[in-house]
């Protein structure tokens, strides 16, 4: 459990250094997509056999998701902020 959740914080650190790079135009940081695809592979990994386990459907509970977050941020309000849905 702990190396997936290390897994997790370093594909979220990564993801969020990438975001700040993007918005701010520097190419000088190289992406390493062979380290994001390995730790992504685990966390993955871990989700699905937390899904079989349960015997969850990983299709319908994410396509609920979906559905839920669609409720909770229509695109005529959320689209371009990062606001939280209760500040829409």
């Amino acid at each position: 459990m702990k190396a997936v959740r290390v897994s997790f914080a370093w594909l979220i650190e990564s993801f969020n250094a990438e975001n700040k790079i993007l918005q701010t135009g520097s190419i000088t940081i190289k992406k390493n997509i062979d380290k994001v695809k390995e730790e992504l592979a685990d966390v993955l990994s871990y989700a699905f056999l937390l899904a079989d386990k349960y015997n969850f459907d990983v299709k319908e509970i994410v396509l609920d998701k979906i559905k839920l977050n669609s409720k909770k941020y229509p695109i005529d309000k959320s689209k371009g902020t990062a606001k939280k849905y209760n500040e829409l």
